[in-house]
């Protein structure tokens, strides 16, 4: 059943008399209400068909009161415009099509595609060549909650460069610049103000170490595999031409690694503008992380490599490096990273 009030929206709406700020909140209706859009094509269809009657009975009346010479041809004209069959309007049938046609193109793909249709699209379309940088903002011990990054109350914490497994993620509200990353081999490495570093090969790299990884990374196919496979999904918002998911684990496993999960996608490019995750370790969230896209520009292959972000004169620290200095400094890294997340919570 259609609300009164809505269908007298579309009937202003078609007549040009709606106002322009409520088109945008129309149009949203429309797309999630079947019957709605069902009402405006018939109603866009009769419309339609008026306009071209009253056009046609003008011109007819004004041609026949310009000159007397015209009515036979008048006459001769008016049987192939006039109802046949007891059908009306049958001859406004190509211009009836069209009108359907224009409306079906602009209002169905949204309401027929499903979130699952629309994230397999996202993951079929996903380039892993492509240089993405996402705005960071991490919030432990907090359960997801609508829209909960929406509006920052805090700085984000980083930016966070992405190309398929690799990253390099940038702290810039330290006193001491931290960077680290992970290169093509899987590599993972880290510098504090460039004048100490160290790596780990990407069969030693640490079990807390990954952990980090896990929690501050997006690695988007393995989101979205997970979305498919485990989760229950539904639309939430439509804004600027961007669908909002909301993912919801049918179960928690005990080695599951993401809860609830709100997932902005771009319908036109299929890009992922924005993430908001819970992250979760023995079956209970340890935080919420948002990944908000800031652009995407490709960058050279060395951007990923520790070189980049080092001092002249600076050796990382590596296998060969003597036992335990490589672990000291990794200790060093991992409380930056805590005091950064510590000092931005409290603004």
């Amino acid at each position: 059943m259609i609300a009164e009030s809505l269908k007298q929206q579309i009937e202003r709406w078609l007549d040009g008399e709606l106002p322009v700020e409520d088109e945008a909140r129309l149009q949203k209706v429309l797309e999630s209400q079947p019957e709605a859009l069902a009402f405006l094509c018939d109603r866009a269809l009769l419309h339609q068909m008026l306009a071209r009657a009253a056009a046609f009975e003008a011109n007819l009346l004004s041609a026949e009161s310009d000159d007397s010479s015209l009515r036979s041809s008048a006459k001769e004209i008016r049987p192939h415009f006039a109802p046949r069959n007891g059908q009306p309007w049958l001859w406004a049938s190509s211009a009836v099509a069209a009108c359907l046609l224009v409306i079906s193109i602009f209002f169905l793909p949204r309401v027929v595609a499903s979130p699952a249709e629309l994230v397999e699209r996202t993951l079929a379309g996903f380039q892993s060549t492509l240089d993405r940088c996402y705005v960071v903002e991490v919030a432990a011990d907090v359960p997801l909650r609508r829209k909960q990054f929406r509006r920052r109350t805090v700085p984000a914490d980083s930016a966070l460069w992405v190309r398929g497994e690799s990253f390099v993620q940038i702290f810039t509200e330290l006193d001491q610049q931290l960077v680290w990353g992970r290169n093509a081999q899987g590599a993972v490495w880290f510098t504090i103000s460039g004048k100490a570093a160290a790596i780990f090969e990407a069969d030693e790299v640490p079990e807390l170490l990954q952990e980090v990884c896990e929690l501050r990374t997006l690695q988007l196919p393995t989101l979205l595999e997970t979305c498919l496979l485990d989760c229950e999904l539904e639309y939430v918002t439509q804004e600027r031409g961007c669908y909002t998911i909301l993912a919801r684990p049918r179960s928690l496993k005990s080695d599951s690694k993401f809860g609830e999960a709100e997932i902005e996608i771009e319908a036109d490019s299929l890009l992922v503008r924005r993430v908001t995750l819970e992250r979760i370790n023995n079956s209970r969230p340890v935080a919420t992380v948002s990944f908000s896209l800031k652009e995407v520009r490709p960058q050279p292959d060395s951007f990923y490599e520790l070189q980049s972000y080092l001092q002249p004169d600076t050796k990382p620290f590596d296998r060969r490096t003597k036992r335990g200095r490589r672990s000291e400094l990794l200790r060093e890294f991992l409380q930056q990273l805590r005091v950064t997340q510590g000092s931005l919570n409290q603004r």
